[in-house]
């Protein structure tokens, strides 16, 4: 029987990892209904993934295993029914001739065990792995949807079976884009198909051709879902649309559709409570960043700002430093631009320019609603960052993000949008710049040494070598081993699957507040913040190539120092 909460509590209590307070405090919060007591610890920062795993394996007397760390076999995988496998979280890790090892979130359930046996005729054993960790992982279930389109297609050879196979066929489509982690789905015409195409991991992938008979039956039933006219073929629509997958998830789309020369184009972007329920330590950051944050996240005023170009998930950074305040005693109210995932607790406010409620006039708003927590999607002039700065001086607490190329760089942004320096000095607390980089695929990968192009690059672009010699106490970084995806189906034979952030996080000490009122430039305080112990984004991205995670180009790609 699986851990109740009970039990839990007592048992974080007694290994002292929090205090009975803490955990009743999270306990109370509405959340808990929806993801389980676990995922809201975690979401919370009071305890992480590491921790719990480590307490619970030994609770159910199973060793633990850090799937984060593990290299998983997409064949051996295939043995347990996906559908099995999702409902009861389960993910087979290694088999022998007569015993299978599985990583499982309940290893008490006994008559599971006996199923699975009796299914694969050979003895099974259990490692116990969060919920969480597991269901990050579920995308080694990942099969060829093209074998599966052509299935649908091959019968819908009867003019009056054509709508039960389009249905089947956008059902099929959304189901194939959640199970590959997909973010955006694109349907484009094309002079003879109808091209399907998802974004993973930032980068568009061809998925199928279809028909270009199908393409206006596809979009047809697109709009039916999101209750958009369907007659209606010369202007750009958008709408909503709620799917359920076959494995009982549910994904929110948001549909934009535009007129092309050809025809109408579809673009659905996938939005998964489960899969974007990230928490401050599923980030990425290293164990200092982590506890330059946390430490900061807790003071009641100030401003935290987030920083980095479109796509480099400081929106996602945002919501995991929500998590962690979003507690019954606080008033916590957003203004975003769109609102990308519904968090209970909080008060969000989409931004409507139709109506006049821009950033700045829904911001002027909220300071008169009694918050404690204010987060503004993102400061985009001078107008919102002066009632923001002027908010975060009056005793509350603001989050933000804005566009600079690294966290130092923030601070001339501020002072461009006629914020003054003692301003900046006295309110922000925080900076953290951030990018995203593509992790190595865990399906296939592999251990490589540092090839001619690549002992180039660390020799003659500034810092890396220093910092690899630090990193791995090896002068001669040529004998070190690097970890890459040799390519399979499951990453398109990319080589990388998932993404994780580099950050480079600045706390403003009295030194860096001394050099903003001195209006010293970026590259200075950059460089007191180093002194200080700041690491670099460069830095922070090496530091994961050499735990496996990533690849040196891949590093250089997004920092680009």
């Amino acid at each position: 029987m699986a851990i109740d909460q009970t039990q839990l509590r007592a048992l974080l209590i007694e290994a002292e990892v929090l205090s009975a307070e803490q955990f009743d405090d999270v306990a109370s919060r509405k959340e808990v209904a929806q993801i389980g007591i676990e995922d809201a610890l975690t979401q919370s920062g009071l305890v992480t993934e590491e921790q719990l795993g480590q307490l619970l394996s030994l609770f159910y007397d199973v060793p633990f295993v850090n799937l984060q760390n593990r290299e998983i076999n997409a064949d051996l995988v295939q043995r347990i029914p996906e559908m099995f496998a999702r409902a009861h979280a389960l993910l087979p890790l290694e088999e022998t001739e007569t015993l299978m090892t599985i990583a499982t979130s309940n290893p008490e359930n006994l008559s599971e065990q006996s199923l699975i046996e009796k299914y694969i005729r050979k003895e099974v054993k259990w490692m116990y792995a969060t919920p969480r960790d597991i269901r990050a992982h579920m995308f080694v279930f990942q099969k060829d949807p093209k074998a599966a389109f052509e299935s649908i297609l091959a019968q819908a050879t009867l003019a009056q079976e054509m709508d039960t196979r389009v249905i089947q066929l956008v059902s099929s489509i959304l189901d194939y884009a959640f199970q590959a982690g997909a973010s955006d789905v694109h349907i484009e015409p094309e002079e003879h198909c109808s091209l399907i195409r998802f974004r993973e991991d930032g980068v568009l992938h061809d998925i199928a051709e279809l028909p270009v008979s199908f393409h206006e039956h596809l979009l047809t039933r697109l709009k039916v879902l999101a209750r958009l006219a369907t007659d209606e073929h010369r202007l750009a629509q958008d709408g909503k649309i709620v799917h359920k997958t076959n494995w009982g998830d549910t994904i929110e789309i948001r549909l934009s559709l535009i007129p092309t020369i050809k025809a109408e184009k579809a673009v659905m972007r996938l939005l998964s409570d489960k899969s974007h329920t990230y928490s401050l330590a599923d980030l990425g950051l290293s164990t200092t960043d982590y506890k330059a944050v946390s430490d900061v996240v807790h003071k009641p005023w100030g401003a935290i700002l987030v920083t980095g170009p479109t796509g480099s998930g400081k929106t996602t950074t945002l919501y995991a430093i929500l998590r962690v305040l979003n507690q019954r005693g606080v008033n916590i109210t957003t203004i975003e631009d769109p609102v990308e995932f519904d968090i209970e607790g909080l008060n969000q406010i989409q931004v409507n320019e139709k109506t006049g409620l821009t950033f700045a006039s829904g911001l002027r708003s909220i300071v008169r609603q009694d918050p404690d927590i204010i987060m503004v999607g993102e400061i985009r002039d001078s107008e919102t960052v002066d009632i923001a700065v002027n908010a975060a001086m009056t005793g509350h607490l603001v989050l933000s993000t804005i566009h600079t190329n690294d966290s130092a760089t923030s601070f001339p942004r501020l002072q461009d949008m006629n914020v003054e320096d003692f301003l900046i000095a006295s309110t922000v607390n925080l900076v953290i710049a951030q990018r995203l980089v593509r992790k190595n695929c865990i399906s296939c990968l592999t251990s490589v040494t540092v090839d001619k192009t690549q002992q180039e690059l660390i020799e003659h672009v500034p810092h890396i070598k220093k910092y690899l010699t630090e990193l791995t106490g090896k002068k001669i970084v040529k004998s070190h081993t690097l970890f890459r995806g040799k390519g399979c189906h499951i990453c398109h034979g990319t080589g990388f699957k998932g993404r994780i952030g580099v950050f480079e996080v600045l706390n403003v000490t009295d030194s860096i507040r001394t050099a903003i009122m001195e209006k010293k430039h970026a590259d200075e305080i950059h460089k007191i913040a180093v002194e200080e112990g700041m690491t670099t984004m460069l830095y922070d991205g090496l530091r994961k190539m050499v735990a496996g995670q990533t690849t040196l180009e891949e590093v250089l790609r997004v920092t680009k120092e």
